[in-house]
């Protein structure tokens, strides 16, 4: 078995031991918290004197998901290879997680993490994955640098994709983030926080490379960078971004492999909690060979321990510039498109857990199966529509 795999087990094993016998207050800020809607859901505390040198916490999910479409499954992520639908009338794979972070203090101004994730992955197998191992210099409140594997800031919820406790909903809007599935990558990110009249400004620079394998294609990108602007005035958050890089993609099929695509992605989004309601809407454009846009808007009102919300999102079908000659592989791609109509609640029914329940609409576009996988090739289901039911339960630890 592959080092990594040791390392993840026995990171995982000792957070749970660590946390049963000591329940120290949890450094996590929480997005259904309005305080905290901004913050990355884990992040490594600051430094300060007398604090321990190591610190463990953990996040997980248990889920189920069911569908009436059982011409193909219906998944979270666009790499998992079965999900609710053909293959499962009830899908507990999609949702179930189990994750712990280590945390480590070498000095008032350098930090580590180190996030290992155990979730559903596209060979079928729950094996552990290291999703952050980084080093971080902060040169003072309003300023770092890290190296190593970090998060990719492109939705509000990126960098907290995984921690299913941070976000109001069963899970984010799928359509954002087929688009752009990309998390998290080995490279460099720089923040750097300052002023504006009443307004706080922070712009993140990063650079690096990521790899993504799936039941049908292995996608690899080189040469990544991003620029990153958000800005908090009050109640409101406004985020936007801009993204550059090279990929190619790997068809396992056949083999045969596209030449390297150069995409350049744009991004924005508000976010308004003034505490007892919020209203949010995010928006990507994609261009490479074809351009395609998705997007979302979103609601909740919070009552007591319970909070309702509706979803509204969507995808594009791509569009190719004139004169081009995608390969068929591409068009297949290029053409996914689908949109959702979702209502659900989330209860907070003790501390550090949450139940949510969620019903979604899905209607797939006139000229293709949307995003559902494993239907047969001599079978199609343009134009349908079909509902998903999950419940979920979150919890920190």
């Amino acid at each position: 078995m592959p080092m990594k795999y040791w390392l993840s087990m026995l990171l995982l094993a000792f957070a749970c031991i660590s946390k049963a016998v000591a329940d120290p207050q949890s450094n996590i800020p929480i997005k259904n918290d309005p305080a905290n809607a901004s913050q990355p859901a884990f992040t490594t505390p600051p430094a300060s004197l007398g604090q321990p040198m190591f610190s463990l916490s953990g996040f997980g999910t248990l889920g189920a998901m069911h569908s009436n479409q059982t011409a193909g499954d219906y998944v979270l992520e666009s790499y998992l290879p079965a999900g609710a639908g053909k293959s499962n009338e009830w899908d507990t794979n999609n949702y179930s997680k189990l994750a712990a972070q280590l945390n480590a203090v070498f000095s008032p101004k350098i930090t580590g993490q180190f996030q290992v994730v155990t979730a559903y992955e596209s060979d079928g197998t729950f094996a552990p994955d290291i999703e952050w191992l980084n080093l971080k210099y902060t040169f003072n409140q309003d300023a770092y640098i890290r190296v190593g594997r970090v998060g990719w800031p492109t939705f509000f919820d990126s960098g907290n994709h995984d921690v299913g406790y941070s976000y109001p909903w069963a899970h984010p809007p799928s359509e954002l983030y087929y688009l752009l599935p990309i998390q998290s990558g080995d490279g460099i990110d720089a923040m750097y926080r300052y002023g504006i009249g009443e307004a706080r400004n922070s712009i993140k620079v990063v650079t690096g490379e990521n790899t993504i394998n799936s039941q049908t294609v292995t996608s690899s990108s080189k040469k990544m960078w991003g620029i990153f602007d958000t800005v908090e005035y009050g109640d409101t958050t406004f985020h936007a971004g801009y993204q550059k890089r090279n990929t190619s993609i790997q068809y396992v099929q056949s083999g045969a492999t596209d030449s390297e695509s150069e995409f350049n992605d744009l991004s924005f989004g508000i976010n308004y909690d003034p505490g007892t309601w919020f209203l949010m809407s995010e928006w990507i454009q994609s261009r490479t060979s074809y351009k395609a846009n998705a997007m979302y808007v979103a609601a909740g009102y919070r009552v007591g321990k319970f909070t309702p919300y509706l979803i509204h999102s969507q995808n594009t079908s791509g569009s190719f510039s004139s004169g081009s000659t995608p390969s068929p592989q591409q068009q297949a791609l290029a053409k996914r498109s689908q949109s959702s109509e979702s209502a659900g609640i989330r209860w907070d029914f003790r501390k550090n857990f949450d139940l949510k329940l969620q019903y979604d609409s899905v209607t797939v576009s006139d000229n293709s199966n949307g995003f559902l996988i494993n239907v047969p090739p001599n079978q199609t289901v343009y134009g349908s529509t079909f509902y998903l039911f999950s419940a979920v339960v979150d919890f920190l630890f």
